[in-house]
């Protein structure tokens, strides 16, 4: 399995690991950063939100369907992806893989997170169809 590192006794590294139908999101503190390891299946959406800074990814595997505000674009591995702030954001693994990429944004993980409810809806039916 491509991915299997993320599990067994790596996953120790991660301060938090959330496994669900669309893949895993795990999280890992660095010099005070959160950096997030996007694992998204082929077929799924993620995002769906707004953010005070602005969001850095790096796709290291496949490609996404992004949409940042009002435009939608492709990328192809390996790309980095810049999420201006205050722009609402989602995206859709569409590679025949699944893909992975590596987040980290310029203010603190927001809890609760803000989330753009138009797209917010989209990534939430995603995750209850069946692939």
């Amino acid at each position: 399995m491509m991915f299997a590192w993320l599990y067994g006794e790596n996953k120790k590294m991660f301060k938090q690991v959330q496994e669900d139908s669309r893949g895993s999101v795990s999280v890992m503190e660095f010099n005070g950063t959160d950096y997030l390891l996007v694992r998204t299946k082929r077929g799924y959406y993620r995002g769906g939100e707004i953010h005070k800074g602005r969001q850095y990814n790096v796709l290291l595997v496949g490609h996404q369907e992004w949409w940042i505000g009002e435009e939608r674009k492709k990328f192809y591995a390996p790309v980095l992806i810049i999420v201006p702030s205050h722009t609402p954001h989602m995206m859709y693994s569409c590679s025949e893989i699944d893909s992975l990429m590596i987040e980290w944004r310029e203010q603190p993980l927001e809890n609760p997170v803000n989330y753009y409810r138009p797209f917010r809806k989209i990534v939430e039916a995603s995750r209850n169809e069946e692939k």
